[in-house]
């Protein structure tokens, strides 16, 4: 009876140090979570494993993590898959058609960004653009001859427009002319002028009487306005100036006008042209209706290969300049250690136990072996 008695026992305490020594064990890979110390002298195995490795642990994790588990060869296939291309797709879709579907107007669509747009924004903008796509040009263009920038048939054009300059210009002065205003401020012109001739003028209006000059004069000047030969010498005179003005170079007439007035000038005319206001009072579903079907069924599906191929492309330079390992080490680092254990065993609390219980099972075999010995030897 004392040998059973003696067996039991021993394989008891057996089974309860194996138990107790593994449970302890488990516990010590996170507790303590910080050294403690009797004086200077600190305990021996404090802090836990985990507490005390955490940093070498976070800096392997990182490496691993990079080499092993989120590699750019794996996430090139994982982005040029045709799955995650299908679901790209679809998303792309989804999100371009809820975009363009988009009742209100375009400062209230971009105003969900942040982005504020409003037709004085808008104008000053598009002058802005103009002012600065016309001093781009005049870079190419300054230096070069008025002709050489014209085609033949403007400058054809520009010719026949100077002939029917010269007879509208003409026309206009012969019916200023024949008019009781031009008739008067023409008299009063070579009145004012034989005044200040002194005895010639004297003389010259006396011969005259008691009727002005301009009475005498005025169907002379009417006659010959309407010569053929006026015309001729008016489009002759045009076409001199004309043909001056096309060997000037661009620059003549810029300095001429003024660089900033004419941008300026030109970039607000464009700008006031345009039907900015009506434009931005439009809703984004009436701008892109007519687009709306090809843009989601053909343009979508045939930029998503292109975008993740470029994403491809660039995944191994752009982990490089994150830095992945670094962010997961960090981040190990800086994670709370209590934290930690209430993860691990809330997913291998069940496999801890049984760890624990094969402990208690050890023990008790080894117990068991240890009373035979006893038994047998005593």
């Amino acid at each position: 009876m004392n040998s059973i008695v003696l067996i039991i026992l021993m394989m008891v305490i057996g089974a309860a140090i194996g138990g107790i020594t593994n449970s302890l064990a488990i516990k010590m890979l996170f507790r303590p979570y910080k050294a403690i110390y009797i004086g200077n002298y600190r305990l021996p195995f404090t802090p836990g494993l985990i507490p005390k490795r955490q940093k070498e642990l976070a800096r392997q994790l990182g490496r691993m993590v990079v080499d092993h588990l989120l590699t750019a060869d794996g996430l090139k296939r994982k982005i040029e898959g045709q799955e995650f291309q299908n679901e790209l797709t679809n998303f792309g879709q989804r999100e371009v058609e809820k975009a363009l579907s988009h009742q209100g107007t375009l400062p209230e669509l971009l105003q969900d960004y942040d982005i504020h747009l409003d037709n004085d924004n808008v104008k000053q903008s598009v002058s802005t653009w103009v002012e600065n796509r016309f001093e781009v040009l005049m870079d190419d263009y300054r230096h070069q001859k008025l002709k050489n920038i014209i085609s033949e048939e403007g400058q054809h054009r520009a010719e026949n427009g100077v002939d029917q300059l010269a007879v509208y210009i003409q026309n206009r002065a012969h019916l200023y002319l024949e008019s009781a205003e031009g008739k008067e401020k023409v008299g009063a012109l070579i009145d004012d002028y034989l005044d200040n001739q002194g005895f010639l003028g004297n003389m010259i209006q006396s011969f005259m009487g008691s009727e002005r000059v301009i009475d005498k004069v005025h169907p002379v000047i009417l006659k010959y306005v309407s010569t053929g030969e006026t015309t001729e010498w008016l489009q002759a005179m045009l076409q001199n100036e004309l043909t001056s003005a096309l060997e000037q170079p661009i620059s003549h007439f810029e300095d001429q006008i003024g660089k900033d007035t004419i941008s300026y000038g030109l970039g607000h005319a464009v700008a006031n042209a345009l039907p900015i206001e009506q434009w931005l009072n439009k809703s984004v579903a009436d701008w892109t209706k007519p687009l709306q079907s090809k843009i989601i069924l053909d343009v979508v599906p045939a930029l998503v290969p292109k975008a993740t191929s470029l994403i491809a492309s660039k995944i191994e330079s752009m982990m490089e300049s994150m830095h992945l390992s670094e962010i997961v080490q960090e981040e190990v680092e800086s994670f709370n250690v209590g934290r930690l254990e209430e993860m691990v065993l809330g997913i291998s609390r069940r496999e801890f136990k049984m760890i624990t219980y094969l402990g208690a099972l050890l023990g008790g075999m080894i117990g068991l072996l240890q009373g035979f010995l006893v038994l047998f030897f005593g």
